[in-house]
């Protein structure tokens, strides 16, 4: 036998052949392509491709990005369907642009054209007011519906919020999310909310209710949050938080004050709902005395005179040991009964025989589809909202399923589930659980039961876009899921 000896320019050459074939993978890793996920239709990307190249020559467009991706990259059954993915589109304006709500429709307004072929998650960012205010505008498409607030309004809304001198920062248009405004510090949050309530179109279309907001990024505590609306809170709720900011032991302050939607209001115990004032302290002093404040507490709590009286918890978190709590009602000594003064829910009326129900009509391939793209939307977008309530996202994974309602093959269901990492940022996640869960109650959910320490949440309507969603506490953060419309 001959034996072959490798010489050092065989070695070479192998080694360059290697590398190449290295250089090639890296580099369709790095243009988001994959050797496993087949690449979205041509239609698709040629759509958004365009729509990008347009955005970018629109006179006051600083820059524009965009990302296709697919909702369930495990899934090669329909990788040629448009509904398979969906675009991620975001524009930011120049910092001197002119007539920035006619920027926001021709932006919307194009990004729309897209919408119609494939999903998109648009935003707009752009600096509005004198005090060249980040803002960033979420682009919702309602398909002809009436929900959808044109994005030249959203813009005029911001203009007005951005007059007032605390406010740093606004984000608005996000799908079952108030309006955030942040301020520069926690002291401002009492100042910028009195003055959001003089704001003329407050209490009304985009400002119905807001978030105003404080958090320290170097700080996981230090962080004021409170959410409002014509009603509540009170001025002297405002000037109480303001006192408890400034206390040196007080970490976070927390005021829910808004009644979830529609008339249906979210029972959180057998009292019924109420508004709620959370503080997070460091000591036991610190603790003792803001709980003392909040019992002492004589003056009126909201101004509507039929809004019950807000609960409290002071909770105390130490270094090296468990949290401890003190909770009660504003006004009331800490372990008082609750008022009989919570808002329940109507009683359900006397229940009629049922009608003949038609047998259920399957929906048409096109209607089918229409469904599908509009439930990936929300369901994606419900995700990111959850992690951006909570300070940090997660890694959202949708998936089209098949189903079947009332014993008939209905085709396809959208799920999505997360799980957001608010360790990472936060030392508990109750914050974060008690504001996610609050944004659902106030997108007209309601508590469904659960098992296996998981909430569920149901949503009031059959139409909705997402049915069902759940969240759970685990040793990675929170758990959270949601279906979809079968």
């Amino acid at each position: 036998m001959t034996e072959k000896r490798r010489t050092p320019s065989m070695c070479r050459h192998r080694r360059s052949i290697a590398a190449a074939a290295l250089a090639a993978l890296l580099a369709l890793t790095a243009s988001g392509c994959s050797l496993l996920i087949p690449p979205p239709p041509d239609s698709v990307s040629s759509a958004v491709d365009q729509a990008v190249t347009e955005l970018r020559s629109t006179e006051g467009v600083a820059s524009v990005t965009s990302k296709i991706t697919s909702y369930d990259p495990m899934d090669d059954g329909t990788p040629s369907s448009a509904t398979a993915w969906y675009a991620t589109i975001s524009v930011e304006a120049q910092p001197d642009a002119t007539d920035l709500p006619g920027l926001a429709d021709t932006v919307a307004h194009r990004i729309d054209e897209v919408n119609k072929l494939v999903p998109v998650n648009a935003e707009l960012h752009l600096s509005v007011g004198a005090h060249e205010v980040g803002t960033t505008v979420s682009l919702t498409f309602a398909d002809g519906s009436s929900d959808s607030t044109p994005a030249s309004q959203l813009v005029a809304t911001a203009e007005q919020v951005a007059s007032i001198d605390s406010v740093s920062s606004i984000e608005l248009g996000r799908l079952h999310n108030p309006p955030s405004i942040g301020v520069a510090s926690s002291a401002d949050v009492p100042a910028a909310a009195t003055a959001i309530r003089q704001l003329p179109t407050f209490g009304v279309g985009d400002l119905t209710s807001v978030v105003v907001l404080y958090s320290a990024s170097d700080e996981a505590h230090n962080t004021t949050r409170v959410t409002m609306d014509a009603a509540s809170p009170s001025p002297e709720v405002l000037t109480l938080i303001g006192s408890l900011v400034e206390e040196p032991g007080v970490a976070s302050v927390f005021f829910t004050g808004v009644q979830p939607p529609d008339g249906a209001p979210v029972v959180t115990d057998a009292a019924g709902w109420r508004p709620a004032l959370s503080v997070a302290v460091g000591d036991e002093q610190t603790q003792a005395a803001v709980a003392s404040a909040l019992e002492a507490f004589a003056d009126p709590q909201a101004l509507d005179a039929t809004m019950p009286r807000s609960s409290f918890d002071v909770t105390l978190y130490p270094q090296q040991m468990a949290r401890v709590k003190v909770d009660g009602f504003v006004g009331l000594p800490a372990g008082s009964p609750a008022p009989d003064d919570g808002r329940k829910p109507p009683p359900p009326p006397a229940p009629a025989p049922p009608p003949a129900a038609p047998a259920p009509t399957p929906e048409t391939p096109d209607e089918q589809a229409a469904r599908v793209a509009n439930d990936q939307v929300a369901i994606a977008q419900l995700l990111d909202a959850a992690g951006d309530i909570a300070g940090i996202r997660g890694t959202p994974t949708i998936q089209t399923i098949a189903c079947q309602a009332e014993g008939i093959d209905s085709g396809l269901q959208v799920t999505g589930s997360v799980v957001i990492p608010i360790f990472k940022v936060a030392k508990t996640a109750d914050a974060a659980y008690a504001a996610i869960t609050n944004s659902w109650k106030a997108a007209g959910m309601s508590p469904a039961g659960g098992a296996m320490g998981r909430a569920a949440f149901g949503a009031a309507s059959t139409t909705m876009p997402v049915q069902q969603t759940t969240i759970r506490g685990t040793t990675d953060g929170l758990s959270i899921t949601a279906q979809g419309r079968c």
